[in-house]
This record gives structure tokens, C-alpha cells and sequence, in this order.
């Protein structure tokens, strides 16, 4: 017989206002970061990489506001779990990892590994790798499927429509 885990619960305005804070925080943090940025080869301001991450700050930091101030006006009272939790913790590690390989092993080969390592993951907690034998093979090689189509839906964007290069596997250099 499986116990289960008790779960922590906190009110829904308490959640919403630390992430609301959180995410303030992080969109300025990361405004002050893209003023940091080299220009690069394009020397106009509107298409240059601190531009576009200015503007999705700055739509974060709405966002961040709006929660900020819903969450104060409404209280709303519900439980509900916060959404830091193993899962959340487990994602940022994958990321942090990901950025980590991504200099020495590539887009490919990093984005492949990051997208197949998510993939499977999420799937063992969902309890949809307790099958066996072909059923279980058939399953690992369509996340690894996904994980390909994935990467090169990505690289086609941002490498051939976006025109932005991408790291290359440079481990043995």
C-alpha cells in the first residue's frame, strides 16, 4: 500500500504575489543585462539581440505588475500547491545543464539531449514508462523522435528565417 506524500498548500494570493515579485524582478534584472549586450554586425538598434530580449522584459514585467496587483485586490483565498516543486527544480537543472553544453557540444547535439532528457522525464513521472519490452522501445525511440523534429524545427528558425548562428560541437578543439 503506497502512502501518499502530503502535499504542500499555500493561498493563491500568497503564490501569485511571490511569483508576480519573482517575475519583476527577473524581467529588470534581464533589462539591465540586455543593455549589456555587444551590437554586433547590425548597427540598427530594432534589430539588434538586446532590442528583442527588452521587449519581451518588458512584457514580463507587465505580466509580473498585473499579478502583483491581482493578487492584491482579489486575495483570492483558494489552496493550491505552489508551483516550485521537484519538477520545476529538475527543468531549471536540465536548462542550466543545457547552457552548460551548449559552447562545447553544439545546438544539435546540446538541443537533442535537452529535449529528450525533458521528454522522458515528464513522461517516468507520469508513470508512462512502467511498460515493457517493444511497447517501452517504441516509446523511448518516438521521444527521441520528437527530440529530433524538435531541434530542427528550432534550428530552421532561428538559423535559416532568423539568420542567427548557433554553437557548433567544438568539444575536441
Amino acid at each position: 500500500m503506497e502512502e501518499k506524500k502530503k502535499k504542500l498548500v499555500i493561498r493563491q494570493w500568497v503564490r501569485d504575489l511571490g511569483y508576480g515579485i519573482f517575475l519583476i524582478l527577473f524581467s529588470i534584472g534581464n533589462m539591465i543585462y540586455a543593455g549589456t549586450l555587444p551590437e554586433g554586425s547590425i548597427k540598427i538598434k530594432a534589430a539588434q539581440a538586446g532590442t528583442y530580449l527588452t521587449i519581451v522584459m518588458i512584457m514580463l514585467l507587465i505580466l509580473g505588475i498585473s499579478l502583483v496587483l491581482r493578487s492584491l485586490i482579489k486575495k483570492p483565498m483558494q489552496l493550491c500547491e505552489p508551483i516550485f516543486n521537484s519538477e520545476t527544480l529538475t527543468t531549471i537543472i536540465w536548462m542550466v545543464l543545457y547552457l552548460l553544453a551548449l559552447p562545447k557540444l553544439g545546438f544539435f547535439i546540446s538541443s537533442f539531449l535537452f529535449v529528450f532528457g525533458l521528454v522522458t522525464y515528464y513522461s517516468w513521472k507520469q508513470r508512462k514508462l512502467e511498460v515493457k519490452g517493444m511497447q517501452l522501445t517504441k516509446r523511448i525511440l518516438s521521444y527521441a523522435l520528437c527530440a529530433i523534429l524538435t531541434t530542427f524545427a528550432c534550428y530552421f528558425l532561428f538559423a535559416k528565417v532568423l539568420t542567427v548562428v548557433l554553437p557548433q560541437f567544438t568539444l575536441f578543439n
